[in-house]
This record gives structure tokens, sequence and C-alpha cells, in this order.
């Protein structure tokens, strides 16, 4: 239920982080009474759905079914654990974290160093690109590609000269040593001893986590300063603070257009990114000269629920798009290919015909099932060439058989499944019931969850609705009394059927061990599921809307609800005998006994006595 996080390190980051102040950095937010109310980002929302609440602290949207404090709102916006969500409140406050185990401390240490350096790093790039006069060329050459001065510093893109020891020379009054460059992928070892710059001669594009953090580098070389011997491109290396596979070039600057949109636009290239939010096109990322994965899919999926692959015009584009298709389906995201004429990348489509085209060339995107026929029939003849047919046929059908069943995101792909398999039998002139038939063979075969581990990724059970009775057991142990400690004490786990309830009764059990009396803000910072967050803060809404009732004797309420408890409990024992009874397995002795304890609980419950003897 906790990861180990000092309690106090959560209460300082809580009590520093003005809830109002983060939510509103994010969504625009009026006041209305008591609360601020703001459209929430998390569905298609007309109507301001998102609640904060100030004096709580807690937030909450009522058509989401989601909610909780500043540690979920950050967890909900940019998709992290509770772990990252403090870091990244403590950084926004300015608080140093306590940290438990020296390896730990090591570890956090060793990150915190290497993101030092690679600010450092960026901001040396930016500078000497901007003001440097033998940066000239750079500028010029980025002038040439219609890369705007604006841009540049929006995107921080910067450059390297060719001295083989730039980098590290201006390295040498800063706490960033040669160990620490190279572990950040900035420098590399040279064969006859010492260190030499990995990115001269470049310019450089920084790429950024969702925290806006550089933490690698897309280096290009500049053409007028270019060797035979030198690749057009180079990146970083896999580090502690990069993966190539888990990063989305200007995912940082394009989330919030995004989630807006609901949908992203995926492009090859650094400049391709670059000119399309020049030109206001701005839920575009691109990848890092890697086939778009697993990992990319998995990001992409807490921000929207269409992706458009926007990549070049040529062959091998359109093939690098074909080969990731069964990853969406398996992810249960609509994907959409977009077609460029041949020859042309996304930025000069852009900056030939401007925005308006772009726009068109996406919204004309067919999607993943349209752009597959269209590719595994090109040059076929369906009707005389029976062999290769047969081979597109099987082609889309392994691809339709990885639509994910029983799952509710996965009903929309279903139902197109079902049109594309009409569509197949009257193409193909096969019999639909015979696709059908092969289709649940490939099915069956290849489940569709196995396609990657992103599909076995699935999003976690949504809380059912609480009953009267666990409401009521919340409500009492939220206030933060003596009634709030009977309630922890008392009630025990076996009488309570709800999952939150029982997790959230623990940890109010494990506050009392700390000598702590569980209320609505010790719960809060106990817990780190968002589910057990949204619980909470459900039940605190609903006891404030019925604030009258809840001054009368809670200690009364306690009452009753135990007595509750003992009811329905004896109604289970009821049921369960009358079960027993009804199958039949019982010989006639074990039937009178069973009958005896039947009616003594219903006595019991009623208040009558049992009948004496004589």
């Amino acid at each position: 239920m906790s990861s180990g996080t000092p309690l106090d390190d959560r209460e300082r980051v809580r009590q520093a982080t003005d809830l109002v102040e983060l939510v509103g950095s994010h969504v625009p937010l009026e006041r209305r009474g008591r609360l601020f109310l703001g459209l929430c980002p998390w569905h298609d929302d007309s109507r301001p759905s998102l609640q904060v609440h100030p004096e709580r602290q807690s937030w909450k949207c009522w058509v989401c079914n989601i909610g909780g404090d500043c540690f979920n709102f950050v967890m909900q916006w940019d998709g992290v654990d509770f772990r990252e969500s403090l870091r990244i409140l403590a950084d926004r406050a300015g608080i140093t974290l306590q940290r438990r185990g020296s390896l730990r401390r090591e570890a956090h240490d060793e990150k915190a160093n290497l993101l030092r350096a690679m600010s450092w790093a960026q901001q040396q790039y930016h500078q000497w690109l901007l003001e440097a006069s033998d940066a000239k060329p750079v500028r010029d050459y980025l002038a040439e590609r219609g890369i705007s001065t604006d841009s540049i510093r929006r995107f921080g893109i910067g450059a390297s000269p060719t001295h083989w020891q730039w980098l590290i020379d201006r390295s040498r009054s800063t706490p960033h040593n040669d160990p620490i460059l190279e572990a950040c992928g900035l420098i590399l070892a040279s064969q006859r001893g010492g260190w030499y710059d990995r990115f001269r001669g470049r310019v450089l594009f920084p790429i950024r986590d969702e925290q806006q953090r550089t933490v690698a580098f897309g280096g290009r070389v500049l053409p007028a300063w270019a060797r035979q011997d030198e690749p057009k491109y180079v990146n970083s290396p896999e580090t502690k603070i990069f993966s190539k596979h888990r990063h989305l070039y200007a995912l940082d600057l394009a989330r919030d257009a995004i989630r807006k949109e609901r949908m992203a636009v995926v492009v090859e290239g650094y400049t391709d990114a670059v000119m399309c939010h020049q030109y206001d096109v701005k839920n575009v990322v691109a990848v890092l000269g890697t086939a778009l994965g697993a990992g990319h899919i998995q990001i992409l999926k807490r921000y929207c629920d269409t992706v458009c692959l926007l990549l070049d015009g040529d062959e091998a584009g359109q093939r690098r798009a074909n080969e990731v298709l069964e990853l969406f389906v398996g992810a249960q995201l609509d994907v959409r290919v977009a077609t460029l004429p041949p020859g042309e990348d996304p930025a000069e489509l852009v900056q030939r015909a401007g925005a308006e085209a772009l726009r068109e060339v996406i919204a004309a995107a067919p999607d993943a099932w349209e752009h597959k026929l269209r590719v595994v029939t090109r040059g076929v003849d369906l009707t005389r060439d029976t062999h290769r047919a047969h081979q597109a046929l099987e082609q889309m059908l392994t691809m339709l058989a990885k639509v994910p069943r029983g799952t509710p995101s996965g009903y929309s792909l279903q139902l197109r499944q079902q049109q594309m398999l009409t569509r197949l039998a009257h193409m193909f002139r096969v019999d639909e019931s015979t696709l059908r038939r092969r289709l649940r063979e490939l099915s069956r075969a290849k489940p569709a969850r196995s396609v990657s581990k992103l599909a076995q990724q699935e999003a976690p059970p949504e809380v059912r609705p609480l009953s009267l009775i666990e409401r009521e057991c919340l409500e009492l142990l939220i206030m933060g009394n003596d009634v709030s400690r009977q309630v922890a004490e008392t009630i025990s786990l076996e009488q309570i059927e709800h999952p939150a309830v029982q997790q959230l009764l623990m940890a109010a059990r494990e506050l009392l061990a700390e000598g702590k009396v569980p209320d609505y803000e010790q719960l809060m910072l106990r817990v780190e599921d968002s589910r057990l967050k949204f619980v909470l803060t459900d039940v605190a809404d609903a006891a404030e809307a019925k604030s009258d009732v809840l001054l009368a004797d809670a200690q009364q309420r306690f009452a009753d609800l135990v007595t509750w408890l003992k009811e329905r409990e004896a109604d289970d024992q009821s049921r369960r005998v009358i079960a027993d009874l009804e199958s039949q397995r019982y010989d006639e002795e074990e039937q009178v006994e069973a009958l005896r304890r039947l009616i003594e609980q219903q006595r019991a419950r009623q208040g009558i006595s049992a009948p004496t003897d004589g």
C-alpha cells in the first residue's frame, strides 16, 4: 500500500502544494462558491465537470469518476506512479526528499547528477548557436530549412563546434566531470587516451522527458562541416535517464494539444516535428531514430485515443507504418496512416502548402485496416493470382485476429473487425462464414493479448460502487475522532466485502499503530493507489453534502453500524444454511441440527428467548 516513502516527505510536499494553483496551471479554473470548476481534460467536456475543493485540497471529475489529491492529479496528468508524482511536486516546491537506504539514495543522486549535467550541456549548445560568431553557418542552415528563431528558442535547439574537446573544456569549472559526461553519452573515450566530444560539428535537438528535462540529444551533421566517413545522424546512447524506446521527441510541448484533440500525429524527423509546431499543428511528436514500439504506444495511450502515422511518402516510410499496425490493434488504439506525396516529408509539405493542407492529409488518413488492405492487395489480381490473393487474405485475417475480446475499449475495434470481414468476403469472393472460422482459429492460436507486453497492461478495474453500510463505515472512519479509532479497531476485514474499504481499514490501522488518529488527510497521505484516493474523495464529498446529519451523535452511528454488520453477517449465515439444506447434502440428523441453528438465529435477531424445558 505504501512504497516506503517517509510520511513526513508526503506531508511537507502536500502542505507546500496549492492544489488550485497546480490544477489551474494545466486547466483554466473559475471560482463557483466554495469550489473551483474547470473543463475536464480527460473527456469531451462542454460543461465544467472538474471540481477543485480548496479547503480539503481535493479534486474530482464526476463524469470520469476520478479524483483525489495533488499526488494523483500529477499521476493522472503525467501518467506516472506515486513516487514520481512525489518527486515532481517536491521539485516544484523546492523540497529535498529524504531517502531510505544507501542504494536508493545513491541511485537518486546519480540520476540527479546526470540530469543536471544534461541541462548544463543543453544550455551550452543553445547559447553557442545563438551567440557565437563561428556558429553563423549553423544559423544559416536552420534558416534555409525554414526553422525560425522562435522555434530554435522554444525547442532549445543548439549546436556544437567542430573542436574535439569543446564541451570537455567548458566543463572544467563545473561539477560535471568526465565520468558524468560519459554516463550522459556526451563524450567518448579516445583510443589514444583521454576523451572527445560525441556531437562535435552537429546541430543538436534536445530530447526532453514529459517534465521538460533534457535527457538526450539528436545530432545532425552540418552539411558544410560533414566528412565523408561521418554518419548523417548521431543520437545519444541509452543511459540511466534515457531510452529511445520510452521517449518521443517534442512530447513535452505536444501533450496538451494531443490531450485536447485526442489524437497524436507521429512523424519521423526532428525537423518534421519542429516545422509542424511552427505552423501551429501542435499535436505532433517524432520517434528517435527507431521504429515506433510498444513503449511509445503505452506513452501515447495516456493522452489520446487515436494515433496518426505521418511518415515519409516513399515506400520505406509506408512499409514502416505497416510493420507497427498490429501493435496498435493489440493495444486498443485507433491508428490511421497518412500518405504523403512520393518523395515529400511533413516539413516540406507544411512549408509548401501550409498548415491547412497538412490537416487535410491527416483528416483523410485511412484507418489501420484500410491501409493494411491497400498494402497487401497492391498489384495483386484477386481473381487470377490465387496464391498471392490467399497470402493477402491471410495477412488481413492475422491482423484482425489481434483485436482484443471482452473489453469495453475493444468494442469499437470489434465492430470494425466485423465490417472488415464482410468487406473481405466480398473482395476475395469467399463465404463470410469461412472467414469467421479461420479468424477463430487464428485468435485461438495466437491470442490478441500476446501481441506485446503492452497489450497485457490493461487499465486497472474501476472501483465498484460502495454499499450504504460500506459508505457509512468510511464516513465514520475519516472523521478523525474517537469514533474513527473505534471503527479501525473494531470492524474486522471479514465483515467488509468491498476490497477498497478493506485496504483503507488496513491503512487506518497502520496509522493507529504509529500513534496517529486516522482521518481524511492522513489516509490520503497514506495510500498511493489513485482508485483508493478517489474513493476517499467521493466519500468526503458525500459526507460534506449531508454535514447536518453528520453532526448527529457519531457514537450512535457507530453503534448502528456495528448492529448492521452483525445483522448482515447473520443473514449470510442463514443463507448458507438454507443453501446447504436445499442441496440435500445432509442426512436426516444433520438436517434437524441445521434447522435448529437456523431457528435460533432468527429468534436471536428478533429478541425472542428460546423455550425452556417443562
